[in-house]
């Protein structure tokens, strides 16, 4: 399965389970739909010929907020989970042209009893691209260089009630577009935006009192965590090999201790075989050396918010190449684990600013 076809498939799963879908709710869930503006306030100037208008776009939702106390403690929230289509225009046709794309979103809601109440959304999935680098046709756009990538964004919203039904949105929000490296060049592009648009409710909002659904005190502080890591990273053609595109297979292990229900500190190691590194390392050394398996030590914070989990480690590289550096590098999981213990998510490897590609995780949490 290509990285396209195994980001797709985690979305999928992503949303099933975000929304609370699991077990039937008492509470019908609220539906609705949306339609925003996007104006795009940063153009690039990289290209040849320089934009000279930033982005545009266009977007539609549908989403829903399951209310019964089980989707609450998903995330201790209710959340609007839900996905969109959308269509944004580079305004430079030449090397940006435009792209179209789809995927899901989940969206806490703050303050949601209000009149005006807000809401933070993260948002994932793949954009289709009319222009991509090129070496003859299109050599500026060092922005995209597969025609499908991913598309990710983190935007904050206010939400004004009209009526009992239609509401306004305003807000921001910071799109991201990329193939995290799978194949070069991948400058990727930032489009951050202010988004204005509207949103119809099929029928009236209603939120029980969650102050009646006290959480289960917190059992355990001790907890271990192993999961297998697979990814896939595309070679350049050269003059003397033709393009490859190369899996890259690990096992991630962590044990750590949560401080409270929210926080934890945790520490373990990491085992990594990269196929593309290693044909990078057999170009370089001219066939002198061929094991390029890495072994990092790794040490960082863990924010648990219901059954999610972001992590974020710093790794030590003790087993690679010896004269290769950077030596270090940080990973950051995005994980849900499901009730029985199975975990679930999506990992970034990257060296400071410098991102070198996302991982689908899965495997077993205690």
């Amino acid at each position: 399965m290509n990285r396209a076809g195994m980001f797709l498939c985690f979305l999928i799963h992503f949303s099933k389970v975000a929304s609370g879908q699991i077990t039937a709710d008492t509470l019908k869930s609220q539906r609705q739909f949306g339609l925003t503006w996007q104006q795009g306030i940063s153009k690039s100037s990289q290209v040849v010929p320089a934009s000279r208008q930033p982005p545009i776009g266009i977007e539609l939702t549908y989403s829903q907020v399951s209310r019964g106390r089980q989707a609450w403690e998903n995330c201790h929230c209710f959340a609007q989970v839900g996905g969109y289509i959308n269509y944004i225009t580079f305004r430079n046709p030449v090397p940006l042209g435009r792209t179209a794309g789809a995927g899901l979103f989940f969206e806490p809601l703050i303050n949601y009893r209000r009149r005006l109440y807000f809401s933070v959304r993260v948002l994932a999935g793949l954009t289709y691209l009319t222009r991509v680098y090129d070496p003859l046709t299109n050599p500026t756009n060092d922005h995209f260089s597969m025609p499908v990538s991913a598309l990710i964004a983190a935007s904050f919203l206010s939400h004004y009630r009209l009526t009992r039904l239609w509401n306004l949105t305003l807000g921001a929000t910071y799109n991201h577009i990329s193939n995290a490296g799978t194949r070069l060049p991948n400058q990727g592009m930032n489009i951050p935006t202010i988004a204005l648009g509207a949103q119809y409710q099929l029928h009236p909002a209603f939120f029980p009192d969650t102050r009646l659904w006290k959480p289960a005190p917190l059992s355990r502080r001790w907890m271990s965590r192993a999961l297998l890591m697979a990814s896939v990273r595309v070679l350049p053609k050269t003059d003397k090999k033709p393009e490859m595109t190369l899996p890259v297979f690990g096992l991630n292990v962590t044990g750590g201790y949560r401080m409270t229900r929210n926080h934890a500190l945790s520490a373990g190691f990491e085992l990594v075989d990269d196929r593309y590194f290693k044909e990078q390392v057999i170009t370089w050394t001219k066939g002198r050396v061929t094991d390029a398996r890495q072994a990092t030590l790794l040490a960082g914070y863990e924010f648990w918010q219901g059954r999610f989990i972001f992590a974020a480690h710093h790794g030590w590289n003790i087993v690679r190449p010896q004269w290769y550096k950077p030596t270090t590098y940080q990973r950051y999981n995005l994980l849900y684990r499901i009730q029985n213990g199975i975990t679930i998510g999506m990992s970034v490897k990257a060296y400071g600013e410098n991102t070198k590609g996302f991982s689908v995780m899965a495997g077993y949490s205690l």
